[in-house]
């Protein structure tokens, strides 16, 4: 068996451009001195902040200019930090100003969803492998619940519904969840799914893990990939206080400057805000966010059951992952991190000014909790929970103005760029997307020389990126009033406490001292919630019974809240203008078709790796995990998916660097090959961006046809790539037998058309330069 190693020197000529193999670090390298330059400061004023100084000559001052500098060390900081560093970017700092110890005691996001799994699976399969061994099974998350307490025993189960993340969705398969009977001895949809591999739309499926622990395997996993640099390039507990843009004589862009609460200042290229809602370096740079500032306040209390109250909420019927709760003492919903280590979140609405901290205070919360669990705290002998933390926030629905600064050397990414109402989870998932788009972009600007370059580069992400958060803060809009539906239906409308705050705060009654109006509000929303007590009584009632009708009828028609959206998860697009058009709500969790289109997603085909000497490397393969396409002898033959074929490619034949790649569907002749090497080497060298080639057949070449090991060839057996890419075009050749795809980094399609037999040679340039330049 040959060794990664010896496979990757024996590939690199063969598959990617010679000129694009020689492509050298940013001219001047990470070590650049700035002590002769002539410099004109721009301090940038930060909105809503303490004015920003120059930063004083006595500073400890690190002389080098380094390539990245991130700001945040969540999700999508850390993510991003790996991804440059398997680039081969390794001169990266990243600063956050909280204790590691404080990312990972609180749960906060838990959602992973279709997309995410699939990056993570190719790109950071530790990740993927830890995700999969730590997260509770799918049984207990893959259920809603809605009543009067979280044990059904306690209270009236007014609904119960599943949602199909039991295995991979089918093409065209819905997301919307199951209403299950009220004798609960119906099983999910996909538990007796016995589809094939090639009925799957993915390898993955989504995941269900508290963001403290996701955290902790992307900290890891940034240490390794930064070597023995991994504790002094990750600087939590160090705040970047200033920022100033600094244009020397010496370079044709700004050089950004930082300085942190421990007096250090440091320089770099690119400068990538990933520090949150209220981002410190977005307001720097005077980047306004757009859309709804506040839509609702609430109140997250962690709390964690010890462990006979956890197996006493870990009752079958009662495994949900949300648990939305109606009853006279409580409204809230409660989020199962981790039932049987007793991990959970109480989400509780808050109306300030009119409550405020006090009616929230550790006693109060137990009490609320208790409540909710459906547990008087003074029966509860041996069950015992502990309140955490109680932290205030507040929901929006924002997107950034602009997601790069004027000079385009400051971006934008996660909750930086975007917040999202949690409704969905879409929030962490589209920060996660944000880093994988924008990583491979850095690479190949730090591994040019053309610093203009940067201007379209980054303007591209914007572009691909921005109108996803746009849509994707629309849906979590959508998700949310769902909820209020639901709410609604047991006689609480959100409309209310709107309504009764304006009147508190509105004359004559505004000119009542606050504490008689805050007096009157805790009073008026008491009488309000008084009538929920019959969802918390073992007697039936005509009041109990029509809400209970009122959900089922919700809940029939569809009118839960998803989980699942496959359209919105794998199906979005990268092309002009996809996502401008209204969205029908009822549409939002309809199924997903495979598409080969110019800004699509590289769908989930089953390919055969035909070369023995790749197919033996299986580290880097996007490897099937049924086996229902495995041959007697796995060491026969190896079944991959296409998705994320660039960088299956890039990671089993070793590359540093960010890869295209061109796929070449139909046989090829001694002559076309040679003229598709020679537009490689052309194009590549143009424009500094590396590609490898491979050629996909409908079965696999014969001793006779004379195909070079040297030449990566996937089969496509059941010609699915021809099928879909004849579904999109008008204009098909004759004999369509042929046709070339240039897939980028990140797996989305930037060129797909057919060639008519004996063209190819005069029509690959042309097909490879079209599909880089709308890429970059």
């Amino acid at each position: 068996m040959m060794s990664r190693a010896v496979i990757s020197k024996a590939w690199r000529s063969s598959t990617l451009s010679p000129s694009s193999a020689r492509i050298s670090q940013h001219h001047g390298g990470p070590h650049v001195m700035m002590s002769s330059m002539q410099r004109r400061r721009k301090l940038l004023s930060c909105i809503n902040s303490p004015i920003i100084r120059s930063f004083s000559s006595h500073n400890k001052h690190d002389n080098r200019i380094h390539d990245v500098i991130i700001i945040g060390g969540g999700p999508s900081g850390l993510f991003l930090s790996s991804l440059l560093s398997s680039y081969g970017i390794n001169s990266h700092l990243l600063f956050d100003k909280r204790p590691k110890e404080e990312l990972l005691k609180h749960p906060q996001a838990h959602f992973i969803n279709l997309r995410s799994m699939e990056i993570l699976k190719v790109e950071m399969p530790s990740v993927y492998d830890g995700i999969q061994r730590e997260m509770p099974d799918v049984s207990e998350w893959e259920g809603f619940h809605f009543g009067g307490s979280v044990m059904g025993s306690s209270g009236r189960r007014l609904g119960r519904v599943v949602h199909p993340v039991k295995k991979p969705l089918r093409a065209g398969q819905s997301g919307s969840a199951i209403l299950l009977p009220t004798n609960d001895k119906i099983q999910s949809s996909a538990a007796d799914d016995e589809s094939r591999d090639d009925d799957y739309i993915s390898v993955c499926r989504p995941a269900h893990l508290a963001q403290n622990k996701f955290v902790s395997l992307l900290l890891n996993e940034a240490k390794q990939r930064q070597g023995g640099s991994g504790e002094t390039n990750l600087r939590y507990g160090e705040e970047v206080i200033a920022i100033e843009e600094i244009d020397p004589e010496s370079q044709s862009q700004p050089i950004i400057s930082i300085k942190t609460s421990h007096g250090q200042t440091h320089q770099t290229r690119y400068l990538i805000a990933a520090d949150g809602v209220h981002s410190f370096a977005r307001r720097s740079f005077g980047i306004p966010m757009m859309g709804q500032n506040t839509m609702q306040n609430l109140i997250n209390v962690h709390f964690r059951t010890n462990s006979h109250l956890s197996k006493m909420l870990m009752k079958d019927s009662d495994q949900a992952m949300l648990h939305f709760v109606y009853n006279s003492q409580l409204v809230g919903a409660f989020v199962c991190h981790d039932g049987r280590k007793g991990e959970w979140v109480l989400q509780i609405p808050f109306f300030p000014p009119y409550q405020t901290m006090d009616d929230f205070s550790i006693g109060k919360v137990r009490e609320m909790v208790w409540a909710g669990l459906g547990m008087d705290s003074n029966e509860a002998n041996e069950c015992d929970l502990d309140v955490l933390s109680i932290r205030p926030w507040t929901m929006s629905s924002l997107v950034a103005q602009s997601y790069v600064n004027k000079s385009n050397n400051m971006v934008l990414v996660g909750d930086a760029a975007h917040a999202f109402p949690p409704a969905g989870g879409f929030g962490m998932n589209t920060g996660l997307q944000d880093s994988h788009n924008l990583a491979w972009r850095l690479a190949l600007l730090l591994r040019s020389s053309n610093h203009h370059m940067a201007s379209s580069v980054l303007t591209k992400y914007e572009s691909d990126r921005k109108p996803i958060a746009t849509q994707n803060a629309a849906l979590s809009v959508r998700n949310y009033n769902r909820t209020l539906r639901i709410a609604k239906a047991c006689y609480l409308d959100a409309q209310h406490p709107e309504l009764l705050t304006t009147v508190l705060g509105s004359p004559p009654m505004s000119l009542l001292p606050l504490e008689t109006r805050q007096g009157m509000f805790r009073r008026l929303v008491h009488v309000a919630m008084m009538p929920l007590a019959s969802l918390t009584s073992l007697n039936s009632s005509l009041h109990a019974n029509h809400i209970e009708r009122n959900v089922q009828s919700i809940l029939e028609s569809g009118g839960s809240l998803p989980l699942v959206f496959p359209k919105y998860e794998i199906g979005f697009s990268y092309e002009h203008g996809a996502q401008s058009k209204k969205e029908d709500a009822s549409n939002d969790t309809k199924g997903y078709y495979p598409r080969m289109r110019v800004g699509y997603l590289l769908p989930h085909i089953i390919l055969e790796v035909w070369n023995s000497s790749i197919s033996h490397a299986r580290d880097g393969w996007s490897v099937l995990e049924t086996t229902s396409h495995e041959a007697e002898d796995p060491s026969d033959s190896l079944f991959i998916t296409l998705t994320d074929i660039s960088s299956q490619l890039r990671k089993v034949l070793s590359y540093d660097t960010p890869v295209f790649t061109l796929l070449v569907l139909g046989a090829l002749t001694a002559s076309s090959l040679t003229s598709i090497r020679q537009a490689i080497d052309k194009v590549s060298n143009k424009m500094n961006t590396p590609l490898i080639m491979a050629n996909i057949l409908p079965e696999a070449p014969s001793d006779e046809d004379n195909v070079s090991e040297n030449i990566i060839t996937l089969i496509d057996s059941q010609r699915v790539i021809l099928k879909l890419m004849s579904e999109e075009s008008s204009d098909t050749a004759d004999n369509p037998c042929n046709a070339m795809v240039i897939v980028r980094p990140d797996g989305h399609i930037s060129s797909a058309e057919f060639v008519e037999e004996g063209k190819i040679s005069t029509a690959v340039e042309k097909i490879i330069s079209k599909g880089l330049e709308s890429a970059v």
